[in-house]
C-alpha cells in the first residue's frame, strides 16, 4: 500500500504531515512518487481563507477522476470548518482530526470512518492533546527542522477560524522539545523552525519558569552550527525578555514576522487586536534598538469589515512608517463561526480588496527594493533549500530569498555568497571565494597528549569546525573510557564524528573516511576551517592520503569464530597473512585485527597492499604535539584517575551487561573490567593495567605519527598559530 499527501497553508499543517508520514509508514505504507501511484490519498487542508478551501474542492474532482481508474481511499484531516464538513462527507473515505493521529492506526481498518469531534471540547482535547503532540515526524529533508511547542489558540481574533479548527492553546513539555531539536541537530540540521500558532505565549506544562524566552535559551545552548526560527507570534505577547534573548543570541536568526493585521486602531478593535497601532510602533521601537539588523516582515488584511478609504489610508501609512522588509497581504474572506463572520457585514466589494492589496504591494515593493539594494556587495551565509532550473536557492539569516549558480550537493549546506544583484523579493549573488578552500588542519599526538584542548582554542581563533578521528569516541555509551570532550571542553565549538554508532554496530576505516571527507567539505563549503583532530593514525591517514579501501561485505561466519581467538592469537594470523601491515596495525585492537584478518581472507590478498592511495582532495597542515616523557606518563596517570573518578567501573559494567563481548569493548579502558567483573583481580589492578595499557599505545601512536616526515612538531599553543598563520596566506 502506498500513500501520497496534500498539504494546504501554514508550516504545522507541513509538520503534522511529517508526522502523518511516519505514522503511515509505521503501519506498513510507502510513500508514492506520485497522486496516480497511491492506494490512499491523504489531504491535509487550511481553513485560514476561502481560497484555501477552494482548492480542495478543485482536488476532489482530480481524485474522482483518478478513483475510474483505480481502487484509492480518500482522507481529509487539517483545519475543517464545521460548515464544510457534511459536503465532504460525500466525497473522502475517511475524515479524522489532527489530534487524533494516534488513533489512525485503527481507524484505517474501516472501510471508511468519521471522527471530527469539535475542537473545543474539553473532553477531546484532555484526550489527546498529550499524545498528539508526541507524535514523530518523518522529515521531509535533514536541514531544515519543523518542531511543534503548541497548538490551538485562545486569542479569538474576530477574523480568525483557527481558536474553532485547532481547539484552546495547549503547550508542549519543553523537554520533549528540546530532545527533539538535539536529535535533529546531531542528524545534520542547520535549522530549527519552533511553531505554534501563539508561540510567545509558550509556557511548559511541566514546568512554568519555563517561557518561551527561556526554552530559546535552551535550544540555543545545544552545540552545533544552526539557525532558531519560530513563527507565528502576537505582538501582545511580545516581553523585553523575549527581544533580550533574540538580541543577545548567536542562534536566532534576526528576522522576525509580527503581524499587525491593520494599520488602523478601529479595524484593529473590531478584529480583536489587543493593541493599538501607537503600541505597535513602540514595540518595533524596542526590537530595532535592541536589535538594529532584524529583518521585520508582517501579516495584514485588506478589505475588513468597515474598512473605508480612510481607514486603509492608515495601513498605507503604517507600512511607510515601518518599513517593513516583506509583507504577506490577504484579501479578507469571512470565516463560517467567526464572530466577524456573524455579526459584521462583508462590505467592501471585492474588486476594492484587490485595488487595496495592489496598492500595498506596490509601496512595499519599493521599501522592500530600497532595504534590499543594501545587500549589494556583501558577503552572506546562506542555507541552501533547494536546486531549480539550474540555480540553487537559500535563505540568508535574515530570510531574504537567494538565487546562485552552484553544485546541487549544496542543498541543506550553509554556503558564503557575495550578493551582486537585488529585486524587491529578494537577492541574487554568486559562491564567494572561499577562504579555506581546500584547507585542512591535521593535529595529532599521542593519547593524553592534549589535542582536544589545543584544537578547540584554535579553532576559535581561526573560524574552525573539529572533525574528530579517534576509533573509539564514534561510538555511542562508551563516554568516560573513551575520554570524549564534555560540552565544557567543546567550549562551544562544532564537533563532527562522536556518537555515530552504537558498540555493536559494523563500523570500519572505509565508512570512517566517506563520512569525514563529506563534513569536512561540508565545512569548507561554509568558510569555515576543518581540524582533524586525533590519534588514530588509519583514520587520520585514511583522510589525508584519500587511501581507497577495499570494499569488503562482513563476514558473520568468520567473524564468529575470529572473536573467539585472544588479540596475541588475532595478531599471529595477520602477520602471516599480510607481514607488512602487521608492522602498522595496532596490536590491542581486537576489532581492527578482525576486519584485517577478514579482508585478507576473503580477497586472498595482503590488505595493506590493497590500500590504494590516490591524489588528495585536500591542501594540508599536520602538527604533532610533542611531549616528553615523564610529562606524557603523568598525564596519562591523571586521566586514568580522573576516568575513574567520573565512573568508569559503572560505564563499563551497564556496557559489558548490554553488549557482552562486542570487539567495540575490547580497546583500553573497558577490557580491563573484564577480569574484575569475574572476580579475578582488584580494583587496584584494573588501574594499573589502564594505565600500563595506555602507556604501550602511547608509545606505539609516536612511532607511527614519527614515521610521517609531514608532520610539524610544536610544544606550545604559540608554536601552532604561527604554523596556522603562514599556512593560510
Amino acid at each position: 500500500m502506498k500513500y501520497f499527501i496534500i498539504t494546504y497553508g501554514c508550516q504545522m499543517n507541513k509538520s503534522d504531515s511529517e508526522r502523518i508520514a511516519f505514522l503511515l509508514k509505521k503501519i506498513g505504507y510507502k510513500k508514492a512518487p506520485s497522486i496516480q501511484e497511491a492506494n490512499l490519498v491523504v489531504i491535509n487542508m487550511c481553513a485560514v481563507r476561502q481560497s484555501a478551501v477552494d482548492r480542495v474542492y478543485g482536488k476532489i474532482k482530480e481524485i474522482n477522476k483518478l478513483k475510474k481508474k483505480k481502487k484509492i481511499k480518500t482522507l481529509l484531516t487539517g483545519c475543517i470548518p464545521k460548515k464544510d464538513l457534511e459536503r465532504f462527507k460525500n466525497y473522502f473515505d475517511y475524515i479524522l482530526h489532527i489530534k487524533s493521529l494516534p488513533c489512525w492506526k485503527e481507524f484505517l481498518k474501516h472501510k471508511s470512518f468519521l471522527y471530527y469531534p469539535n475542537s473545543r471540547s474539553q473532553t477531546f482535547n484532555r484526550k489527546f492533546d498529550i499524545v498528539y503532540l508526541k507524535q514523530r515526524a518523518l522529515y521531509s529533508n535533514n536541514f531544515s527542522t519543523l518542531i511543534p511547542i503548541s497548538t490551538g489558540c485562545d486569542n479569538f481574533c474576530s477574523f480568525c477560524i483557527v481558536p474553532f479548527t485547532r481547539g484552546p492553546l495547549s503547550n508542549r513539555d519543553h523537554k520533549e522539545i528540546i530532545k527533539e531539536a538535539e536529535n535533529a541537530i546531531k542528524k545534520g540540521s542547520k535549522e530549527i523552525w519552533l511553531l505554534g500558532q501563539n508561540v510567545n505565549a509558550y509556557i511548559s506544562p511541566t514546568d512554568p519558569s519555563v517561557n518561551f524566552a527561556e526554552l530559546l535559551k535552551k535550544i540555543e545552548s545545544i552545540d552545533g552550527d544552526f539557525w532558531i526560527r519560530f513563527t507565528s507570534c502576537n505582538p501582545k505577547d511580545f516581553s523585553e525578555e523575549l527581544i533580550d534573548t533574540m538580541a543577545n543570541s548567536k542562534k536566532i536568526t534576526k528576522y522576525l514576522n509580527l503581524p499587525v493585521q491593520s494599520g488602523d486602531n478601529y479595524i484593529l478593535k473590531k478584529m480583536n487586536r489587543p493593541y493599538t497601532i501607537s503600541e505597535y510602533k513602540k514595540l518595533v521601537k524596542k526590537i530595532r534598538k535592541k536589535i538594529p539588523d532584524i529583518a521585520l516582515s508582517t501579516d495584514i488584511i485588506v478589505g475588513f469589515c468597515q474598512e473605508t478609504k480612510k481607514r486603509f489610508q492608515n495601513t498605507v501609512k503604517l507600512f511607510k512608517e515601518v518599513k517593513f522588509d516583506m509583507a504577506y497581504i490577504a484579501q479578507y474572506s469571512p470565516r463560517p463561526g467567526t464572530k466577524a463572520a456573524q455579526i459584521f457585514k462583508d462590505d467592501v466589494p471585492k474588486e476594492e480588496k484587490e485595488r487595496r492589496e495592489k496598492i500595498l504591494t506596490e509601496t512595499l515593493k519599493k521599501i522592500a527594493l530600497k532595504k534590499n539594494k543594501q545587500y549589494i556587495g556583501k558577503t552572506l551565509k546562506v542555507l541552501i533549500h533547494k536546486a531549480k532550473d539550474g540555480y540553487l536557492i537559500g535563505k540568508t539569516n535574515t530570510y531574504k530569498t537567494v538565487k546562485l549558480k552552484g553544485d546541487k550537493k549544496l542543498v541543506g549546506n550553509f554556503v558564503s555568497v557575495k550578493i551582486t544583484k537585488a529585486t524587491s523579493w529578494g537577492l541574487a549573488g554568486e559562491l564567494s571565494e572561499e577562504k579555506y578552500d581546500k584547507k585542512l588542519i591535521v593535529i595529532v599526538g599521542p593519547t593524553a597528549s592534549g589535542k582536544t584542548k589545543l584544537a578547540v582554542d584554535l579553532a576559535k581563533k581561526f573560524e574552525g569546525e573539529i572533525v574528530s578521528a579517534d576509533s573509539r569516541q564514534i561510538y555511542k555509551e562508551m563516554n568516560i573510557g573513551t575520554n570524549k570532550p564534555t560540552k565544557k571542553e567543546m567550549g562551544g565549538i562544532t564537533h563532527h564524528l562522536i556518537d555515530v554508532v552504537d558498540p555493536d554496530q559494523e563500523f570500519n576505516v572505509a565508512l570512517y573516511k566517506e563520512m569525514a571527507m563529506k563534513i569536512i567539505q561540508e565545512i569548507q563549503a561554509r568558510n569555515k576551517l576543518p581540524f582533524l583532530v586525533g590519534g588514530t593514525g588509519l583514520y587520520i591517514w585514511a583522510v589525508v592520503d584519500n587511501i581507497e579501501f577495499p570494499r569488503v561485505p562482513p563476514d558473520k561466519k568468520l567473524r564468529k569464530q575470529l572473536e573467539k581467538k585472544t588479540k596475541k592469537e588475532l595478531f599471529e594470523i595477520y602477520k602471516n597473512l599480510d607481514p607488512q601491515g602487521a608492522k602498522f596495525i595496532e596490536k590491542e585492537n581486537k576489532r581492527r585485527l578482525i576486519r584485517a584478518i577478514e579482508v585478507c581472507k576473503k580477497t586472498k590478498k595482503p590488505f595493506w597492499q590493497q590500500r590504494a592511495r590516490k591524489e588528495s582532495l585536500f591542501d594540508v597542515l599536520e602538527i604533532g604535539i610533542k611531549l616528553d616523557k615523564k610529562t606524557l606518563k603523568e598525564r596519562i596517570e591523571k586521566r586514568v584517575k580522573k576516568m575513574i573518578k567520573k565512573g568508569l567501573e559503572k560505564e563499563a559494567k551497564r556496557l559489558f551487561k548490554k553488549y557482552k563481548n562486542k570487539p567495540s569493548l575490547e580497546t583500553i579502558g573497558y577490557q580491563e573490567w573484564k577480569d574484575y567483573f569475574e572476580g579475578k583481580i582488584d580494583k587496584a589492578e584494573v588501574i594499573r593495567r589502564i594505565i600500563q595499557n595506555t602507556n604501550k599505545y602511547a608509545k606505539r601512536q609516536i612511532t607511527w605519527f614519527k614515521k610521517d616526515k609531514r608532520i610539524h612538531w610544536i610544544t606550545t599553543k604559540k608554536d601552532a598559530e604561527k604554523l596556522i598563520k603562514n599556512f593560510l596566506k
